[in-house]
């Protein structure tokens, strides 16, 4: 009986016949440390902030521009790159990105004045979104089926350590007010992240297959077949003609709202929302819902980093059973525990500073364990043509819930709501409607 499976089929059962080999799993490991650079980046502007404001005199409102602009780059970037990515190849964007960033880092450690800050902040922003998406797309299609979910969990938790290590750096830098030092090391980082990918990630083979020509067989045989010797993997001999792969736009919105999958996508656009609404509103507000209890600063700064903490233990939970247990399921049962603390935490208004932090802790570990997860079931929901797009797109409108957010619950403040009231009100609906989005989504979990 004659093979009618598509060259990508072909590929990913190839992929799939065996575990990981050590050159899949250094590229895994490559997209990994690009997201922790990323969360380095984003955490160290914050960081630096009140240096660059007492050094260059700056308003409070100016300074918060300045802080806008890298989330309004991350956002414009994972919808405009990450489409970019489907039409150019994964390995492209990646390249692309990671340079801008690198570049931007090291300019940021020079500037002199607010509109050269707004304009590298940017440009950080740009590339970070670009790296988001890419670099789990492609995780994803370098991995066995077994594996892709875990894949993408472990990568997309690298932000969340290079946001946690930053910490130590900027508090070596900052000691002595060398603010600037802080961004030179993200863009030594970032060009030592660059030769990584230039040496050791190349081009997704299904993206390659996928982008291939009528009369272009050989030649992609050859690209696909150097791949495969380099992740020890069996060459092929032929490839189906270009003729039996799906015509279709890559990287298109359109086919993202097209009747087979414009359900799947507003769910997931939901989804991403409400998680970013609810994880940013937490960070945002958090040391100064201590503030507002009597505590000092410092016991609020605590309390963040153990928030923080909370949700790397959470990805790491996540990564270990996604192998075991369907991750919806596994998402949307954390979605409704993360409501129930939620809403124990906004009722409890107790001064047990023990007890503050073990909910915060417990919270996060829920909340950011199931929204890294859902990168997993976004980008694993698509066909390759549209995956690093429909995660993009997902990401970038996510960003829109961590903008609204904390803007949201400042107007409660000032309109004399209390910071338990607030997180009860916006925060433990969002979750448990999080969690009965998750929850249909399983019927559509498709695997590529």
């Amino acid at each position: 009986m004659a093979d009618n499976r598509s060259a990508a089929e072909l590929i990913r059962d190839r992929i799939n016949s065996k575990g990981f080999s050590a050159r899949q799993i250094l590229i895994v490991a490559v997209c990994f440390l690009l997201n922790v650079a990323d969360g380095f980046d984003v955490v160290s502007i914050s960081m630096a902030a009140s240096h660059i404001a007492s050094t260059w005199q700056i308003e409070a409102k100016v300074l918060g521009v300045v802080l806008s602009a890298e989330l309004a780059g991350m956002m414009i970037g994972s919808i405009l790159l990450a489409t970019l990515s489907d039409r150019y190849g994964r390995r492209t964007i990646l390249v692309g990105s990671v340079s801008a960033i690198a570049l931007a880092m090291l300019l940021t450690a020079h500037v002199s004045n607010i509109p050269q800050l707004l304009i590298l902040r940017f440009i950080t922003g740009l590339g970070i979104g670009g790296v988001l998406s890419s670099a789990a797309a492609t995780a994803s299609e370098f991995s066995p089926e077994k594996y892709r979910h875990t894949a993408v969990i472990v990568v997309t938790s690298g932000f969340a350590f290079g946001a946690l290590i930053v910490g130590p750096v900027a508090a070596y830098f900052l000691s002595t007010g060398d603010w600037p030092a802080l961004f030179t090391t993200g863009g030594v980082l970032g060009v030592i992240l660059l030769l990584l990918v230039l040496l050791f990630v190349p081009e997704s083979l299904e993206f390659i297959a996928n982008q291939r020509k009528p009369g272009d067989s050989s030649h992609t045989l050859a690209r696909i077949n150097k791949t495969l010797s380099y992740i020890k993997l069996a060459e092929f001999t032929s490839l189906p003609e270009a003729g039996a792969e799906k015509t279709v736009a890559s990287g298109s919105i359109r086919a993202l709202l097209s009747p087979e999958l414009r359900s799947l996508t507003l769910r997931l656009w939901l989804t991403f929302f409400l998680g970013s609404w609810i994880i940013f509103l937490l960070m945002k507000w958090t040391p100064k819902l201590f503030v507002n209890l009597g505590f000092e600063l410092n016991t609020g700064i605590y309390a963040l980093t153990i928030f923080t903490v909370g949700g790397l233990f959470g990805n790491v939970f996540m990564a270990i059973l996604s192998t075991r247990v369907r991750l919806t399921a596994l998402i949307s049962t954390m979605c409704f525990t993360c409501g129930g603390l939620l809403i124990v935490y906004s009722g409890w208004q107790s001064s047990s500073i023990p007890v503050l932090y073990a909910l915060l802790f417990l919270i996060n570990f829920c909340a950011t364990g199931a929204m890294t997860s859902m990168y997993a079931v976004a980008i694993n929901s698509y066909p390759t043509h549209l995956r690093a797009t429909g995660l993009g797109w997902g990401i970038g409108l996510g960003r829109s819930g961590a903008i609204a957010s904390p803007v949201v619950a400042g107007f409660l403040v000032d309109g004399g709501w209390t910071m338990w009231g607030i997180y009860l009100m916006l925060a433990a609906p969002a979750v448990l409607l999080a969690a009965f989005i998750v929850r249909s989504l399983q019927s559509r979990e498709l695997a590529s």
